[in-house]
């Protein structure tokens, strides 16, 4: 009794404290209803993860700063963004800083008390001869948790003004709020754009799926949800410092980075003018066929004219 009384309070400690001052984009109870599913054992399960989860990201460590940077991936799902994200980490010391969060690849992958050790044991593994089945339960039982997780652990370093890397598509609804409010606290947005083609983004999610065994979304899902993306590409462009655009034509092969737009400059590095060209060459495709349901996107020209002006004097 004693310890389903402790792993409550420590499910709701970050909440509670947040009830008492502004939260600076997600609300306690909006956080809270990604458990609404969720039985009171469930919920004292994902209090221990939050514990781990918060460990693995070294968010107690992570030191406000007058001018913090939020560098974040955006994209369609299965464009590469992990990979590509953790490889700019990789290449750039100065952001090997921030607290790195994401809902798959940083809370769900180390959800132990919960995704692992009650969705993914021997006994439920052996339940059916398609493992596959197996971990799409497990998804979707957890996944509410794993977003209530890295929402909650989001807004503590942002009240923090802290360096923060945040694996997303950065394709909802509260996109264009969430940037503003990033750029009136200072933050210096820097955003890893991820495109490909629709036949590489579904070979992507059924290699994750069926070879890596991480299942997060059908293909057939994904590829409807890219669209997203290319609707949300003007809002990149308004609100960014920093753009890094990347491009990839293997599964297997790595990714080009296209051009960087910096300081209200745009950059091709010497051989990566054929791959801005075809991120360029899809973006208009996919637009067409946005116009073709009634939606009106700028062309190329307008959304890098949009970035080149904001820096001009």
């Amino acid at each position: 009794m004693y310890f389903q009384k402790l792993a409550c309070l420590i499910l709701f400690a970050v909440a509670g404290s947040l009830q008492g001052e502004e939260y600076f984009m997600f609300s306690p109870e909006k956080i809270a209803t990604h458990l609404a599913s969720c039985d009171e054992k469930d919920r004292e399960a994902v209090a221990k993860d939050l514990v781990v989860v918060c460990s693995v990201c070294r968010v107690k460590e992570a030191a406000t700063k007058d001018s913090p940077f939020y560098l974040a991936s955006a994209g369609g799902p299965g464009s590469r963004k992990s990979t590509i994200l953790e490889r700019v980490i990789q290449q750039n010391p100065a952001y090997q800083t921030g607290v790195y969060l994401d809902p798959d690849q940083r809370a769900l992958k180390f959800m132990v008390h919960t995704y692992h050790a009650q969705s993914l044991n021997a006994l439920k593994a052996a339940s059916t001869p398609n493992y596959l089945d197996v971990q799409k339960a497990a998804y979707e039982k957890w996944r509410g948790a794993s977003n209530y997780i890295t929402l909650t652990l989001l807004e503590e370093v942002l009240q923090k003004k802290a360096d923060i890397i945040h694996g997303t598509t950065l394709t909802g609804a509260h996109v264009e709020e969430f940037l503003q409010k990033l750029k009136y606290a200072g933050y210096q947005i820097k955003l890893v754009l991820c495109y490909c083609e629709d036949d590489l983004r579904k070979e992507a999610i059924d290699y994750r799926n069926i070879e890596q065994r991480f299942y997060q979304s059908t293909s057939d899902d994904a590829i409807a949800k890219g669209k997203l993306f290319v609707e949300k590409l003007p809002l990149y462009f308004k609100y960014a410092d920093t753009l890094y655009l990347y491009w990839s034509d293997d599964l297997l092969a790595e990714e080009t980075r296209a051009a960087i737009f910096d300081k209200g400059e745009m950059t091709v590095e010497e051989g990566c003018f054929c791959a801005l060209e075809n991120f360029r060459d899809k973006f208009e495709r996919d637009r067409s066929a946005l116009q073709a349901e009634g939606k009106t996107i700028p062309s190329w020209e307008e959304l890098t004219q949009c970035y080149l002006s904001r820096f001009q004097r």
